[in-house]
């Protein structure tokens, strides 16, 4: 009984502040909040809620570790690797990500939050996955043609 008391309590909790209209907006400045400009020299690690970015700062040439409070800098991780530069502007809610290898037919990768999901380069979750799907079977049908 205990259970089912805490799973409507929960369902509660989360519906109200989902209509809270000031979440939206509060989401987004702690998104904005940060800044990062890192050059990697290992790949992004998830330690607690903290995204740590280990490289080299472009601007001193020295190297840093930049911790990045957040979890949805997560969506970043699948796009890194080592040499990649990764920059968070403060005031805006996109992070990029600069490859040094093109990688799905680009070179930079922007991830922004929104107020209940996020957009890569522009496209949603789901029509990023679509798009990627169809790329791997245009990158198969290319392999298979040889």
């Amino acid at each position: 009984m205990k259970a089912f008391y805490c799973i409507l309590l929960l369902l509660i909790v989360s519906c109200t502040y989902r209509s809270d209209p000031n979440s939206c907006e509060e989401t987004k400045q702690y998104a904005e909040s940060f800044e990062a400009n890192v050059v990697l020299l290992k790949k992004p690690k998830i330690k607690y809620q903290d995204f740590i970015l280990i490289g080299v700062d472009p601007t001193t040439k020295r190297d840093t570790v930049q911790l990045l409070p957040g979890r949805w800098f997560f969506q970043v991780t699948s796009f890194c690797d080592i040499g990649d530069t990764i920059v968070k502007r403060k005031g805006v809610p996109i992070i990029e990500v600069h490859k040094t290898k093109m990688k799905y037919d680009t070179t930079r990768f922007d991830i922004e939050v929104t107020c209940d999901s996020y957009l890569i380069n522009g496209k949603t979750i789901r029509r990023w996955k679509e798009l990627l799907e169809s790329y791997g079977n245009k990158l198969n049908r290319s392999y298979h043609a040889r």
